[in-house]
Formats: C-alpha cells, sequence, structure tokens
C-alpha cells in the first residue's frame, strides 16, 4: 500500500512538471475579421504573434498546426489558415493537417521543454471571424514522437477582438494601414503597433502584428487578401500591411520590429508622439480615431521613418508659411537640435534655427514659404556628442504673384513665376462669376489684362499654374 502511495505521488508530480502552457510573448489584440462570407472577398491580412509553449517533452520534436477557437474550451482544432514561419519562406496552408506533408509546422523543445517561436494566422470565412466575436488563439500538437494525430490543443486564454474594414467609429470596425518599403526593414521581420509610446515597456499589448515582405506566401485577391494588401504589399521588398481599430483615440504611438530568428529588437523603435506618421506629398498619416476602411488606406512612408522624424505639419500650411515638425525617441540624449534650409535644389543647406532641446514630445518651427520647392532637415546634436540627421523634408514652392496699378483704369499688369505650358489666368467678379480668361505665353513672367470695358467695383485675378491656383484683389475705377 505504502509503494502504490509512492508511484502515485511520483505519477503526479511527473504529469504535474508537463502540464502544458502557452504565454504571451508578443500577442496583439485585434485581429481582421470576414468580409461578407465569400472566401474571395475576405480582405484578409496576417496577423501575427510570438508565444511560448511550455511543460511539453524536453528534446522532443512536435508538429502543430495554429488558428482561433470561439470556446477556449472546445475540443475543436480551431478555424482559419495559417502560415507556417519558416527561415527561408513562410507556407500558407488552407487545410490543416498533422499527417500530410507541408501542412504542419516543426519545431523542438529545449532542455526544459519550451519552445518560443513566431506564429501566424489568416482569417477565412467561417463564424469564428465575425467582428464583434472574441476568440482565442490555440495551438494542437502531436505526441512529440513523430504521431500524425491532434493528441495536445494549447489554448491561449487571453482573446483577440475581430474588428473589420469599415468607415464607422465603433468597436467592430477598423481601418487599413501599410507602410512603403522600410528603409532599414528585411524581409520576414515582424511588426507590432502600440498606442502607448512605451510599446511592449509598458506591459500592454499591441494593437496588431503583421510580417515585412516578402515572406514568400501568396497573399493575393484571389486568396482573399485586401487590395492594398495584394497591389502594393504582397511580394514587396520591405513592405508591411495590417488592419487598426477606428475607435483608438491615441493612435498608433510605437512602431517595433522584431528579429525572425530570436524575436529581439531588429533596431530602435518608432515612435510618434501625437499618432501622425510620415507619409507622402508632405502629408501625415493620422492613426487617431481613423475611419478609412478600405476606401482610405492610410500609408506611410517607410523611407522617411527613422530615429529622427521630421514632418510637415498638414493643418499648418498656407499661402504664405509652413510649419515643421519632429520627434526623436532618444530626447533625453538631445541638447539641441539644428534646422537647416536649402534653397539650391537640396545641393547645400544653411543653417536657420537652433532648437534647445526640452521636455518636449514634439518640436516645432515655421517659416516663410518660397516660390521655388525647398528642402529642410534637422540635426540633433546630443549631449554624447552624437550627431543625428533625419531625412531631407521638401516643400513645394507657392505660386505668388502682384499685381499694379491698383485700382486700375484700363491696363492691369500681373507679374508671376515663370510661366509654364497651361498656365491661365482669370477675372472673377465679387459674386465668383468667371467674367473673362487668358492664356499665359510660355515662359513669361509678366503678363497684362485689358480691364477697360469692366464696371467699376472689386474684383479677383485668379492665376491657375502648375496645378495651383493664386489669387489677388483689385479695383477697378
Amino acid at each position: 500500500m505504502k509503494l502504490k502511495f509512492i508511484m502515485l505521488i511520483l505519477l503526479l508530480a511527473t504529469t504535474a512538471s508537463y502540464a502544458q502552457t502557452i504565454s504571451e510573448v508578443f500577442f496583439p489584440q485585434y485581429i481582421q475579421g470576414v468580409g461578407n462570407f465569400n472566401p474571395a472577398d475576405d480582405r484578409k491580412v496576417p496577423f501575427v504573434c510570438r508565444m511560448t509553449l511550455g511543460g511539453l517533452t524536453p528534446g522532443a520534436t512536435y508538429r502543430y498546426f495554429n488558428r482561433f477557437v470561439l470556446n477556449p474550451t472546445s475540443t475543436s482544432t480551431g478555424e482559419g489558415n495559417y502560415i507556417l514561419v519558416k527561415d527561408s519562406a513562410f507556407v500558407r496552408v488552407t487545410a490543416a493537417s498533422l499527417a500530410a506533408a507541408g501542412r504542419y509546422g516543426v519545431f523542438t523543445t529545449d532542455s526544459t521543454g519550451s519552445y518560443t517561436g513566431w506564429f501566424a494566422v489568416e482569417p477565412n470565412a467561417t463564424s469564428t471571424y465575425v467582428p464583434g466575436s472574441k476568440i482565442y488563439f490555440r495551438v494542437c500538437l502531436n505526441n512529440g514522437a513523430n504521431g500524425a494525430a491532434v493528441v495536445a490543443r494549447i489554448t491561449n486564454a487571453n482573446p483577440v477582438s475581430v474588428i473589420n474594414f469599415s468607415t464607422i467609429n465603433d468597436s467592430l470596425s477598423g481601418t487599413g494601414l501599410r507602410c512603403s518599403p522600410l528603409r532599414n526593414g528585411s524581409a520576414r521581420q515582424f511588426v507590432f503597433l502600440y498606442d502607448n509610446i512605451l510599446g511592449q515597456f509598458s506591459g500592454c499589448r499591441p494593437i496588431s502584428g503583421t510580417f515585412i515582405e516578402s515572406d514568400s506566401s501568396d497573399n493575393s485577391i484571389a486568396n482573399g487578401y485586401a487590395p492594398f494588401y495584394a497591389d502594393s504589399v504582397n511580394g514587396v521588398n520591405k513592405a508591411w500591411g495590417t488592419i487598426i481599430p477606428n475607435n483608438l483615440p491615441n493612435g498608433i504611438l510605437h512602431i517595433a520590429q522584431y528579429s525572425l530568428q530570436d524575436g529581439q529588437y531588429a533596431r530602435f523603435p518608432y515612435l510618434s508622439f501625437d499618432g501622425k506618421w510620415p507619409s507622402y506629398n508632405h502629408t501625415s498619416a493620422n492613426t487617431k480615431n481613423a475611419a478609412g476602411g478600405l476606401d482610405n488606406v492610410l500609408v506611410i512612408n517607410g523611407a522617411r521613418l527613422s530615429i529622427l522624424n521630421l514632418w510637415l505639419n498638414g493643418e499648418a500650411v498656407t499661402n504664405e508659411t509652413i510649419t515643421m515638425e519632429w520627434s526623436t525617441p532618444d530626447a533625453a540624449n538631445a541638447r539641441e537640435y539644428v534646422v537647416e534650409k536649402s534653397i539650391d535644389g537640396g545641393k547645400t543647406f544653411a543653417p536657420l534655427s537652433t532648437v534647445k532641446a526640452g521636455n518636449k514630445a514634439v518640436y516645432e518651427l515655421s517659416d516663410n514659404r518660397s516660390e521655388t520647392t525647398t528642402y529642410y532637415r534637422v540635426t540633433l546634436l546630443g549631449k554624447d556628442g552624437a550627431k543625428i540627421a533625419s531625412d531631407v523634408l521638401s516643400v513645394q514652392g507657392i505660386v505668388k504673384i502682384n499685381v499694379y496699378p491698383n485700382p486700375v483704369q484700363n491696363s492691369l499688369i500681373m507679374q508671376h513665376p515663370q510661366a509654364v505650358a497651361g498656365a491661365t489666368v482669370s477675372v472673377v467678379g465679387i459674386d465668383g462669376r468667371q467674367l473673362f480668361a487668358q492664356n499665359i505665353q510660355l515662359g513669361a513672367s509678366q503678363t497684362t489684362l485689358n480691364v477697360s470695358k469692366l464696371v467699376p467695383g472689386n474684383y479677383l485675378i485668379i492665376l491657375n499654374m502648375n496645378g495651383q491656383r493664386q489669387s489677388k484683389s483689385f479695383i477697378k475705377k
């Protein structure tokens, strides 16, 4: 009897020591859901996470696949397609199996019976991925000894919220976000987005996670992927795409990039202190409470992401002035910032202003616009002697005109930049009606208009050139 009792204690101890567990390393809060339950219109984007599995047999080689379930206590093997993360190429699988070669992943546990790795999932047209659902990540394993049957279903306790592309600001809706090729990116690395400036160190889960292309899997429209992902991300070296929720008051503040091999930082994280990220045409991608859905996907200019980010505040641009803004995660080391300006096409730069570093999250400086394209850059001078330069920001010149005499009797002379092909000038009354228009001679910098037939009063002269409009008021006496 005593021997049986001892054997029972040993058996329980052995069983307890190999209780299977799963814990989060990077585990996003949101996943994109199905479209209209038409497999060709799922509008997919990838979901990736990094997890640690424990309580397994030490030194054993397991077969696995990973999916999501609606009920964490169910015996289901889950729903969804999965993408096997491999060093050479990622493999997309649409029919789960631990028996068929190429349809399962393989990992080997360490001496403690643990394994930490990357997992990727894409939604499919099932009831699991309905917007508003809370779903649970599950890894299905064999016996660790070449078995072909599922013998373990390890499920994470924290759920993931399902959202889908929509322009509505609610808990069910999200907006597409993509990044053009990263200057410092590498294919098959991983990107996680946080709404906290400290990212993973804040203890918060990432908002979303994805991988950097090209991973070699076919993420095309034919396989149900969102058009922006299929057309502008899939197969594009160093690009990535994901979905973010529309009801995100802080926006995305921290973008982290991690290595495929060991899950460590691939580079210093990118930070934004106001949820805005550099985009194209002197604009920013505002991730605060976005409402673009699939119609107005947010685009980050990956070439302009750096440790010192400089962008143009589009809300503070006028015909006369522009306002630049910049920020850096290395703010604690900053002593001062030198803003430089070039008016010769970016060939030479001259100091415009020196700004002492302080406790600001975002710095700004305004400057007068010129008639030619102007270039700016900011250099951080560190307390440790470091010098870090931002990317160059180009600001298109503004068309400026002058008119005289004013008031005018017969001939009004307009001075303007040298005219390009297609330039026109028109005269508009105070009621908004165009009274007459004429073409401007190519290369001219001065144009004369006969206004003798206008009745006395106030008018506007409008120059249309190079896609820009500039107006001046004049008085006909």
